[in-house]
């Protein structure tokens, strides 16, 4: 059962003056919303000023009723004062109502200042309770449509008095979103890039269906979600794109804490490796999942800890720097890590930034010899997306560079340290190649600027991440 809710709210305010004329000032909010299974409650708030000192807060909360009525809370308070901004509250009243099934009522009352003055507001609120069949999705997506509001929606691209009919339910289509119902979920809506990856997917066609929310905000804030009634959901962050997740691999994230858990938001759709199997892996922003033999099965990995990538390229650098026979390189390390980057298939890899300090022996006694600082973003990648089967290779480019000299003679130092740089990282550097079926999921930057490289969880798996652990611990 759904409850469309129109209402229409009117405060009129007097600022009442001692001397001369009251002021009196008048506010109007209008507005449609639906309450249903997933929202039985909704809370308004509105202000209203007037004069310089009076200030009136009204909250309204509206309850549907499991009978389809309507029990609605009104709260008013007055503030007066030096100014409108006053803490100073010197009234209060509130109002409570229940508006029968299909009912229009008119609701009003007063709050005066009881503290001193003549201060006062009377506020009136009217109200229609339309009660909607969900099954009706015909007008049920019609009063979603409109309590979104045509900036949401956009022009309808398909007949809104005739939905389509898809698998799951009925559909209309909108300019800036689509308006899915069903009578088991009611009307939903999906849009943007959701909604893209949605219909790149197949839509309602696909093993998804029809969506069973909104778009709804994750509590980190940061991202957005669908869920779907077949058993899915896609997220969208904006450091990922949107990604699809469902299933045994769903349940398994879900069970961990969805993107607050220890893998974060999802980096790939779904990625099935064995056609003739039910084999398939997921990669996250801290992990992968990998389902296989009906169940969730910890992958096989190799790794290299941040400390030990440091490390790896000081001495890269020191070979890409080595015609620069009087450099000292005091220092090198790890100065930042990005987050994931964007893409709609699969999120790009996290960018490791180095800094690196020392000197330039001048050879000029009694002056400080010039210093230097190089800082440096490295794009960690692998030339294929792993899938369990291909062969990849695997690189590091340079993304990002500045350098910073200073002392005297730091001009020679500059322009041999752009040579080295510009010279020694105009190509990316291989890290190593993965050969095709060894089970290669995902080549992965961790927090730290660690990698990691992660396997199937079976035999062949583990003895591939024997191999690559054994490769990395050489570099």
């Amino acid at each position: 059962m759904q409850n469309k809710i129109s209402y229409s709210s009117v405060m009129n305010i007097v600022d009442h003056e001692t001397f001369g004329s009251n002021e009196r000032r008048t506010v109007r909010n209008s507005g449609i919303f639906l309450l249903d299974s997933s929202k039985k409650t909704n809370q308004l708030f509105f202000m209203g000023k007037c004069g310089g000192e009076v200030r009136i807060e009204l909250t309204i909360n509206f309850q549907q009723n499991t009978n389809g009525t309507l029990s609605i809370k009104e709260s008013a308070k007055l503030y007066e004062g030096a100014s409108t901004n006053s803490r100073d509250l010197d009234g209060k009243a509130s109002k409570n109502t229940l508006v029968g099934i299909n009912e229009n009522k008119t609701i009003s009352f007063r709050v005066r200042n009881t503290d001193e003055g003549g201060d006062y507001a009377d506020i009136t609120l009217q109200v229609s309770n339309v009660v909607i069949d969900e099954t009706d999705c015909e007008n049920s997506i019609k009063a979603k449509a409109q309590t979104l509001g045509s900036g949401f929606t956009g022009s309808a691209t398909s007949n809104i008095n005739s939905p389509t009919s898809v698998r799951g339910g009925k559909r209309v289509t909108f300019q800036k979103c689509d308006i899915y119902c069903s009578s088991q979920t009611g009307p939903h809506e999906i849009h943007g890039a959701i909604r893209q990856k949605y219909n790149s997917v197949g839509g309602p066609n696909n093993d998804l269906v029809i969506p069973a929310t909104d778009e709804t905000t994750t509590p980190d804030g940061r991202g957005k979600f669908n869920h779907f009634t077949g058993n899915g959901s896609i997220y969208w962050h904006p450091t990922t794109g949107p990604k699809l997740v469902r299933g045994g691999i769903r349940h398994t994230w879900a069970k961990t804490g969805w993107e607050r858990g220890t893998f974060g938001y999802p980096t790939s759709d779904e990625i099935r490796i064995d056609p003739s199997k039910v084999e398939w892996f997921s990669d996250f922003q801290n992990g992968v999942i990998y389902w296989a033999k009906n169940k969730s099965i910890k992958p096989h990995t190799a790794s290299l800890s941040g400390a030990k990538v440091r490390k790896m390229f000081e001495k890269i650098f020191k070979e890409k720097a080595k015609d620069q026979k009087d450099l000292n390189v005091e220092s090198v390390r790890i100065s930042t890590v990005s987050d994931t980057g964007y893409d709609f298939t699969r999120s790009k890899n996290r960018k490791v930034t180095f800094k690196i300090s020392g000197n330039y022996e001048s050879g000029i006694f009694f002056i400080p010899n010039p210093s230097y600082t190089i800082t440096l973003r490295i794009a960690f990648e692998s030339d294929k997306n792993p899938d369990g089967k291909v062969a990849c290779t695997l690189k590091a480019r340079l993304d990002h560079w500045h350098i910073h000299t200073s002392g005297v003679g730091h001009d020679k130092l500059l322009k041999g340290l752009k040579k080295a740089v510009l010279e020694g990282f105009n190509k990316p550097f291989e890290l190593g190649d993965v050969p095709k079926n060894t089970g290669f999921l995902s080549f992965k930057v961790m927090k730290n600027g660690g990698i990691k490289l992660y396997f199937k969880g079976d035999v062949l798996g583990s003895f591939a991440a024997l191999v690559a652990q054994k490769k990395l611990d050489k570099m």
